[in-house]
């Protein structure tokens, strides 16, 4: 009998260690995207992410050409970006599916989406989206064709103009996600360097 009773002991315990644990199961704040639940001022203030820390991972668009005004804005701000080309592929859609989760293991501090079109292959998007989540990795959307309907698998998207006096340097609402500041959920971007 002791011996029975020991051991619905020790499973009871391993229920209620599991049930403890789950929360921490996932980094993804309840309702809201990574990098975008800082809309108020949280209670601890934090110093953020250095910049010399950041790495970017950027999945670039079928075109390629305003890619690299990105990549050269971010470098010339001291930001790490690595790029995932993806105009030469036979097929784009599945290659950035594959890179967002190839990025998501090397652990990038932020993922960077350019030109995405999630009406191609919906449920694809949102697997990989979410696997972003999952790590706790925030996700910006640069000039996006189709967003996701669910707000929750990227914090922000980003509109390119060049030619606006009041578009935000890129890098600047980079670290907004980054750090998990307030910012607007669609901000206008430019990549001009100062």
């Amino acid at each position: 009998m002791a011996q029975g009773m020991g051991a619905f002991v020790r499973r009871v315990g391993v229920v209620l260690l599991a049930a403890a644990l789950m929360p921490l199961a996932s980094c993804a704040p309840a309702g809201a995207a990574i990098g975008d639940s800082g809309s108020g001022e949280p209670d601890v203030q934090s110093t953020g992410v250095e910049r010399n820390d950041v790495s970017i991972g950027m999945v670039g668009s079928h075109g390629a050409s305003a890619d690299g005004l990105v990549l050269d804005a971010y470098d010339h701000a001291g930001l790490d970006a690595s790029y995932v080309r993806l105009c030469d592929s036979a097929d784009p859609v599945e290659a950035g599916q594959r890179a967002v989760r190839d990025l998501v293991s090397r652990q990038v501090a932020v993922i960077v989406i350019s030109g995405l079109d999630v009406s191609r292959d919906a449920d694809g998007w949102n697997d990989a989206l979410n696997s972003v989540r999952t790590a706790g990795i925030p996700v910006i959307l640069l000039n996006p064709v189709h967003e996701p309907g669910d707000a929750r698998l990227y914090a922000a998207s980003f509109t390119v103009n060049d030619r606006a006096t009041d578009a935000m340097p890129i890098d600047k609402a980079t670290m907004l996600v980054v750090d998990d500041r307030a910012h607007e959920r669609n901000l206008m971007v430019s990549t001009v360097t100062r």
